[in-house]
């Protein structure tokens, strides 16, 4: 299982970064965050959601994470990874909550650092880490998209944050794949 002495960092404080947050914490995980908006840091913070968070001089946050999870659409990662990439220190590997993978931010990676693309097929029609323990992972589809590039340790690292997160259906495709079969069931609509 997932090793408890690492330091999780949760970039989006949304519905679903929200939901990553809640449930590391209940497993016994050190979360922090960082997020846009004061008022849905402090709704994480006060509720127990994350252990420190903020909204701005986040270096250290960043620079201390052994693992990353982004709830942060394409975009959004795109330019986080421009201007705070370079803060994630060698040997993290960080994952995604978004519904697109094709060249997302593999050529952004600093040296030493693996990003591993997954996607919880969960979700509500309501949004923001205030509704995040609403959401149940448990009857959803978990899916990792792995690349050439990607290690078996990150492989294994990615299936057991699904278990942990409280999915029971737990899946591998190919980034093409994904984007094939998301865009049409999903993205389309």
């Amino acid at each position: 299982m997932l090793d408890r002495s690492k330091r999780y960092l949760v970039v989006g404080l949304g519905l679903l970064g929200g939901k990553y947050a809640l449930e590391l914490t209940r497993a016994g995980f050190a979360v922090d965050g960082i997020n846009r908006s004061q008022g849905h840091l402090q709704y994480a913070l006060d509720h127990g959601y994350i252990a420190r968070g903020k909204t701005q001089d986040f270096e250290d946050l960043v620079r201390q994470a052994d693992h990353i999870i982004f709830g942060l659409y394409p975009t959004a990662l795109l330019e986080w990874m421009q201007q705070y990439g370079q803060w994630i220190k060698p040997g993290c590997i960080f994952t995604d909550v978004s519904g697109v993978k094709t060249g997302l931010v593999e050529p952004l990676c600093p040296p030493g650092v693996e990003f591993i693309a997954s996607h919880p097929m969960a979700g509500r029609e309501t949004s923001s880490v205030e509704h995040a323990a609403e959401v149940d992972f448990a009857p959803a589809n978990f899916i990792i998209t792995p690349t050439a590039a990607n290690t078996p340790a990150a492989i294994q690292w990615t299936q057991q944050l699904a278990q942990v997160l409280g999915f029971r259906h737990i899946c591998t495709l190919t980034v093409e794949e994904h984007d094939r079969m998301i865009g049409y069931v999903s993205q389309l609509c």
